[in-house]
């Protein structure tokens, strides 16, 4: 329910029969480039099944050390966050870890993003985006398991119309610039899996924003309200071996989705990207490690993160990087 003074949520109306993928109309450019990226190549075969003996073999010796160290009660749980926060700043890690998560704007968006998307896949109505927007920021806001529900409902009106019309901008370049998802493809979104090592102390979990295709055919891809950047493309290695792992198949490709510039960043799954994904995962999993059983004090790396830190205004580090990063550093010159 509303508090007093908070604002209405949209209400969208109820939808008659129809379904956006039914309808076949001519490709545009950009929808034609996508389908390029992503579609199955003549000569494509699926990995070897011995590939995922090995990569699974490879990551259970890298990471022996942990054996016996955690349980099945309290296991050590790894996500892609967590592999990429630790390859940078170990502090702001264990930081992060540490602290509840506060939404924003910015975040909030992606989520009501996803939502959407979400919702317009199984849609039966009229494919109008605002309405696909308000059913999605009503969903959010008024299911207690969204962590973000609170927030949306705490927003002011015209924080929620900037909301909204981000959120409709977003939609709205997904309807025209994303080629329609046929039944056929077999979507799935806000696709889960998981895979455990060492009687489940050692927990890696994954939930991916469209899955296309079925087994040992699957495209994962990531949609971003904001820049693609290299980060993305170790997120989505990191999915194709948890999926890897817990299907016996490897996915076909990965491609991570700009719903602001309508642009594809995809790759092949193949055996060096596996064991790429196994490397840093191993890598990442046992830093954790370290920092949870707190035999070592984590490092302190500067970088982009500085600028979200909570320790921002007190790390010596950080602050000189931000400095730098804003051109007032007066040791610069």
């Amino acid at each position: 329910m509303l508090s007093a003074g908070c604002c209405t949520l949209p209400r969208p109306v109820t939808p008659t029969p129809y379904c956006y993928d039914v309808v076949d109309t001519e490709l545009n450019p950009l929808q034609k480039a996508v389908i390029e990226a992503l579609g199955v190549p003549a000569d494509w075969e699926p990995l070897p099944e011995d590939i995922v003996h090995s990569i699974e073999s490879q990551l259970e010796n890298e990471l022996a050390p942990l054996k016996g160290l955690f349980t099945a009660e309290e296991p050590l749980r790894i996500n892609k966050h967590h592999i990429a926060t630790v390859h940078g700043c170990e502090k702001y890690h264990v930081l992060n870890r540490q602290s509840q998560f506060a939404w924003n704007i910015n975040t909030v968006r992606g989520t009501i993003a996803h939502k959407g998307i979400e919702l317009l896949l199984n849609w039966r109505g009229p494919i109008i985006p605002s309405e696909i927007v308000d059913a999605a920021i009503t969903s959010v806001a008024e299911n207690p398991r969204e962590s973000a529900s609170d927030f949306i409902i705490s927003l002011p009106a015209h924080e929620l119309a900037e909301l909204r019309g981000a959120v409709v901008g977003a939609v709205s370049n997904f309807l025209e610039c994303f080629p329609p998802v046929k039944p056929q493809w077999r979507p799935m979104v806000e696709y889960s899996a998981s895979y455990s090592l060492f009687d489940k102390s050692v927990l890696f979990t994954s939930r991916m924003d469209l899955v296309l295709g079925g087994p040992g055919r699957k495209v994962i891809i990531d949609l971003k309200t904001g820049r693609l950047t290299p980060t993305h493309r170790d997120d989505l290695r990191f999915y194709a071996l948890i999926e890897t792992l817990r299907s016996r198949q490897a996915p076909r490709s990965l491609g991570s989705y700009s719903l602001d510039s309508a642009r594809l960043d995809s790759e092949d799954v193949t055996e060096g990207l596996l064991q790429s994904a196994v490397r840093r995962t191993a890598q990442g999993t046992l830093l954790i490690a370290d920092l949870a059983l707190k035999t070592r004090e984590p490092e302190v790396r500067p970088g982009f993160q500085c600028r979200w830190c909570p320790a921002n205004d007190t790390c010596a580090q950080g602050i000189q990087y931000l400095r730098q990063l804003s051109g007032d550093d007066e040791d610069a010159d």
